[in-house]
């Protein structure tokens, strides 16, 4: 499964006919241009992995005796990108 941020921002071009075709950028959400563009479409919205369930993991990671740099810092950064996240809300 992959997941798409409906909050993020895009830019769609767009053509306007009635002035010659010139061709304007509307900026807008995704989760706005599946409401535009795609009528009807309504995309299913999941929970995202509990960030309880990473700190855990990475807690578990470096107790472990097969200690995995790579894959604790890959943890590591999720939960700085969700703390980040949560600070600019």
């Amino acid at each position: 499964m992959k997941m798409v941020d409906l909050d993020q921002t895009i830019f769609v071009p767009v053509v306007d006919e009635t002035h010659g075709g010139v061709t304007v950028e509307m900026k807008m959400t995704v989760g706005e241009f599946f409401d535009k563009c795609c009528q009807g479409f309504k995309p299913e919205v999941v929970e995202a992995v509990p960030v309880e369930w990473l700190w855990a993991a990475q807690n578990k990671m470096l107790k472990s005796p097969r200690y995995n740099f790579e894959q604790c810092a890959v943890v590591g950064q999720l939960i700085r990108a969700w703390q980040q996240e949560q600070e600019a809300r």
